[in-house]
């Protein structure tokens, strides 16, 4: 069994789940002022009485380009039922590409620009694209992550609760047809994944990388199978295919260690030493199970020749996996 796949085991086992927000619902939504990209100021507290949809979105990803024109419909639909709908992008993002988006798709919501990531922060966003539903009395009522098959039906019936039109068991006898759809997709999304882990686990990487993709199709916002997909492409030194791998599992969790770990991996096989060390020292410093992390370092600073950085990270690794008891005897199964 390679290094990749030793590390590997322990860091598949203890992958979060991934949520929309990291703050509960049911309370009180955190106010905010932004500016648009008009330049324009607009506050939360202002749309007060009103029920509204905010979308935390990025350019240059399909899914928040789905959930822009979803959000659209639905202010069509709801607008004079008293629903507001406002996109929200980081200040880091490219709002320039973001202008052209919303006028080549008729959006006709503000977009605003979260230029501190104070949004991002207050509501604990974890997912691109992000939806919370804020009622008219200002408490977040719901949250949708990502851009699911189910997302505008969800979309719909979460509004509908949440201006009055349908109370709860009404909600769940609504979305529960759409429930068993998205379960039965997670279901074979998750079957695929543990034969793909067997299949790893046996040495078969090709048949793991086929199985894994055909898990992702049948779920993709499977944060694991991305992630599984990457630390295979990793073992088969496809460095760029790793790379849209781990991007993609850092879309569905931006704060997941695990992919930034990977993705330290793959730009190190790409060359890009020093942006590596950089992403892997990040991920070193948040991660409480950082073996792997650790492992990468130990191999950016031996292609630099700063032997001894190298073997201090080697060793470190080597501590973490003596105390947590680590065997590499499967992929799936960590002791």
């Amino acid at each position: 069994m390679s290094l990749f796949i030793f590390f590997l085991a322990f860091i598949l086992f203890f992958s979060p789940a991934s949520d929309a927000i990291s703050i509960p619902t049911g309370g009180p939504a955190p106010d905010f002022t932004l500016s648009t990209l008009e330049g324009d100021k607009v506050s939360l507290s202002a749309f007060r009485g009103r029920t509204i949809v905010l979308i935390y979105w990025r350019t240059g990803q399909e899914r928040s380009l789905l959930a822009l024109k979803d959000g659209n419909e639905m202010l069509r639909k709801f607008r004079d039922r008293g629903v507001e709908v406002m996109g929200v992008i980081a200040g880091s993002d490219d709002a320039a590409e973001a202008e052209k988006i919303i006028r080549a798709n008729g959006i006709t919501y503000p977009v605003l620009v979260d230029t501190d990531r104070d949004v991002y922060g207050s509501y604990g966003i974890r997912v691109y694209p992000t939806t919370v539903i804020i009622d008219s009395g200002g408490v977040l009522a719901r949250d949708i992550p990502g851009h699911s098959l189910t997302y505008k039906k969800v979309l719909e019936e979460y509004i509908r609760n949440a201006i009055g039109e349908t109370d709860d068991k009404e909600l769940e006898e609504a979305l529960s047809v759409h429930r068993e759809k998205k379960d039965r997709s997670a279901l074979e999304a998750s079957r695929l994944y543990n034969l793909a882990v067997k299949f790893t686990d046996a040495g078969m990487h090709d048949l793991a990388i086929d199985t894994v993709r055909k898990s992702i199709e049948a779920g993709p916002e499977a944060l694991k199978s991305h992630i599984l997909l990457g630390f295979l492409y990793l073992e088969t030194e496809e460095a760029d295919k790793a790379l849209e791998a781990f991007k993609r599992a850092l879309e569905l969790d931006p704060l997941s260690k695990d992919a930034k770990t990977g993705l330290g991996g793959a730009l190190l096989l790409k060359g890009d030493t020093d942006r590596a060390i950089e992403v892997l020292n990040a991920a070193a410093e948040a991660n409480p199970y950082p073996q792997m992390t650790y492992y990468e370092l130990g191999r950016a600073y031996e292609l630099k020749g700063e032997k001894d950085r190298s073997i201090e990270m080697y060793k470190k690794a080597v501590e973490k996996i003596i105390k947590r008891r680590i065997l590499p005897s499967s992929i799936s199964r960590c002791q």
